[in-house]
């Protein structure tokens, strides 16, 4: 991990992403951020986010369809996300989830990420159709 000097835009980036507890996007760290720091830019924001995942503070989460979302909760975990209205939520790791992670392991491939990102319908999604 590499640990750098902390700044007053890397402190209210990795804020924002704890109080959204959504697994936000730049775009949405972004606009929590600038309604108490309006000259913020989204380079800035950009940039604190990538270097936030370096740092391992936060978890980068890849989802199809859609931009990177964050995540403060940095321990190993999966997420699904709502193939309607694009929300995702942790899921904590099952015994089936750890075979799953085995059975990975038993391919050859290298581990990147322990990430996996199921696609669903939330109930919200399900109670409008």
């Amino acid at each position: 991990m590499i640990e750098r000097r902390q700044t007053i835009q890397r402190d209210l980036v990795y804020k924002a992403v704890e109080e959204l507890h959504n697994h936000p996007n730049a775009q949405e760290v972004y606009l929590k951020v600038k309604e108490t720091h309006p000259r913020i830019g989204m380079a800035t924001v950009y940039r604190n986010l990538n270097l936030l995942v370096e740092e391992e503070k936060l978890l980068k989460v890849p989802v199809s369809d859609g931009p990177d979302r964050f995540d403060a909760t940095i321990i190993e975990h999966c997420h699904i996300q709502c193939i309607k209205c694009k929300r995702v939520v942790d899921i904590d790791y099952t015994p089936n989830m750890v075979k799953l992670m085995n059975a990975c392991a038993k391919t050859g491939y290298t581990s990147i990420s322990p990430n996996l990102v199921i696609s669903g319908i939330c109930p919200e999604c399900q109670n409008k159709n």
